[in-house]
């Protein structure tokens, strides 16, 4: 709706950056700067086919600048992550490559080496999606015709790349979630489901503020390390690491699961 002077009243809260609020059926973030004033805020209905924006009439652009480019930042993140809720999906730190025809995951925090990987797996001749944020959607959707008896998923890239700058409008069918450590050898090491669930939470988008939205997310997390096969990614920054996960799925084909093709 653009700048709102309602949003210059509001409470100074220097020590809340994000304020999540539901009222009914409806929803509310809201973003604050260092100082504590808010500089933008989202209301809509959940599931959140739509929303309204709302800014700061003078901090939002000294911060942003322009609208437009907060939908590549903050705000579009936050639109993304929400609409994902009510769709089986979430956006969390990683890679995510069209490997051969098969979609993988390779997890992690800052300064475990996606970025990194993202250039090996380029240069190896996959397509990468994305080498920072991708999104994870299961599909088909629970309770759809000739659904899988295991939970199907597929992997996208979005809008919001890393140091490697790699970010494109494609899909492939998820087969494997990678969790990266740096490593004097490549070592492929599986993770059973709740070992993988500990360490998904943490690069995942969570809404921990939104207790009414965790539930949903968290379902769909756990339906993600149970349908979707997930192991340690020890790695070298050399070629030989494209190869030990392409051999990975290779050996992964001779016991083929759901991959939501």
């Amino acid at each position: 709706m653009g700048p709102d002077d309602a949003l210059c009243q509001m409470r100074v809260a220097p020590d809340e950056p994000w304020s999540f609020r539901r009222t009914g059926d409806r929803f509310e973030v809201m973003r604050r700067d260092r100082e504590g004033h808010v500089i933008w805020r989202i209301a809509g209905p959940v599931p959140f086919e739509s929303a309204t924006v709302q800014w700061h009439p003078t901090r939002f652009s000294q911060r942003y600048s322009t609208f437009e480019r907060t939908l590549g930042q903050g705000i579009g993140l936050v639109l993304l992550t929400l609409r994902l809720l009510t769709h089986r999906g979430f956006v969390l730190h990683a890679v995510a490559a069209d490997l051969d025809g098969e979609g993988i995951l390779c997890a992690g925090v800052s300064g475990c080496g996606k970025s990194t990987l993202a250039r090996l797996l380029d240069g190896a001749g996959a397509t990468v999606l994305s080498d920072e944020r991708p999104v994870v959607r299961q599909w088909p959707l629970p309770g759809a015709d000739a659904a899988p008896p295991r939970p199907g998923f597929r992997v996208y890239g979005s809008p919001w790349p890393s140091s490697a700058n790699m970010a494109r409008n494609a899909w492939a069918p998820l087969r494997r979630l990678y969790f990266l450590e740096h490593g004097s050898a490549n070592r492929i090491t599986p993770l059973d489901p709740s070992a993988a669930l500990r360490r998904l939470i943490p690069v995942a988008t969570v809404p921990w503020q939104a207790p009414s939205l965790l539930d949903p997310l968290l379902d769909t997390i756990g339906a993600l390390v149970t349908g979707i096969p997930c192991a340690v990614l020890a790695f070298r920054p050399e070629a030989d690491a494209v190869a030990a996960i392409r051999g990975d799925l290779a050996d992964a084909r001779e016991t083929p699961c759901a991959v939501g093709r």
